[in-house]
């Protein structure tokens, strides 16, 4: 890849825009080489604001980061390369996962990096019993992991359903509080969203920064948007009996649910958002729900590459 010298400009703030930029221009110089006219519409792009180059250092220091990671080729591209993708996909499909606090959560999705450092991790598609815990019986929802020390639980990401045999500290990236003995909640943490309900008793609890009162079988949800909280929704609580229960759900927000259990991505076009899922469906295997889904619908399409990146459409 070609280098330049980027100027300093940490005061300038990081667009979107900049960034999805800066990932073009990288998979660009991945994937071929440059032509003399395409360097110089890099060089013009690079100087033309500060924010470009700002963008452009962020994406190469965590392309640099992902090359020293000491992964072997199946753990690093496993999941991205399981299905006939040329290597500018692959490249781009990286570069975009390492520039957002996104990244974050999809890496550790894919490559499972931070479960590996973990005490405890559930697996994508996983549920995880620990039943034998002096502290606590907890069950791992999908893609989730903790620490766990004599009086402390770190949920590091991901979300967990916990009944306390003990006084407990439990944190979270975005949320802690105090427990005790024979507390019974759901704590869900993402680079997205704040899930937390009490299912034995009123709770107080902090989440991203403010201070709030959940009562018992309520449910705390915080995001970008605003936080509220609302009786706890059935598919909230069902995935601890192995199932994911919903009543005229939006179908992207039920994808959304699902896809946590699944590798890659899927996303719902705007087309096909309006269309509602009432039903309750087995998570022993969450690809027979979206196989069901398809079928139940047949003027859905998906199409993308399987285990990366798909998009459910309606039919032209």
């Amino acid at each position: 890849m070609l280098k330049y010298k980027v100027s300093q400009c940490n005061a300038m703030p990081l667009t979107q825009s900049a960034i999805e930029q800066a990932v073009d221009w990288y998979v660009q110089q991945e994937a071929q080489s440059l032509s003399l006219a395409q360097k110089q519409a890099f060089v013009q792009w690079l100087e033309a604001d500060p924010a470009h180059q700002k963008a452009w250092q962020q994406v190469s220091h965590s392309q640099q980061m992902f090359s020293n990671l000491p992964l072997s080729g199946q753990q690093s591209l496993g999941t991205l390369s399981k299905a006939d993708q040329s290597r500018r996909h692959i490249l781009k499909s990286i570069a975009a996962l390492s520039i957002s606090s996104w990244f974050t959560w999809r890496y550790q999705k894919e490559l499972g990096i931070s479960a590996k450092l973990a005490d405890h991790h559930a697996q994508v598609g996983e549920q995880l019993q620990l039943t034998h815990l002096a502290q606590a019986s907890i069950t791992l929802n999908t893609h989730s992991a903790i620490n766990l020390d004599a009086n402390t639980l770190w949920l590091k990401y991901g979300e967990a359903h916990i009944v306390c045999q003990i006084a407990m500290v439990i944190s979270s990236p975005h949320c802690h509080f105090n427990a005790e003995s024979g507390d019974e909640f759901i704590l869900f943490d993402d680079a997205k969203q704040v899930r937390f309900s009490a299912l034995s008793k009123r709770f107080d609890i902090v989440a991203n920064g403010q201070k709030y009162t959940v009562d018992k079988n309520h449910t705390l949800i915080a995001e970008r948007s605003g936080t509220h909280i609302v009786e706890t929704p059935r598919h909230m609580t069902s995935w601890t009996k192995g199932m994911l229960s919903v009543s005229q759900m939006p179908l992207n927000q039920f994808i959304a649910e699902l896809s946590r259990y699944l590798n890659g991505s899927i996303r719902v076009a705007p087309a096909a958002a309006q269309l509602h899922i009432s039903g309750t469906f087995s998570l022993a295997d969450p690809k027979q729900i979206l196989s069901q889904i398809l079928s139940t619908f047949p003027e859905l399409t998906l199409n993308g590459v399987p285990n990366v990146w798909q998009v459910i459409n309606k039919k032209p």
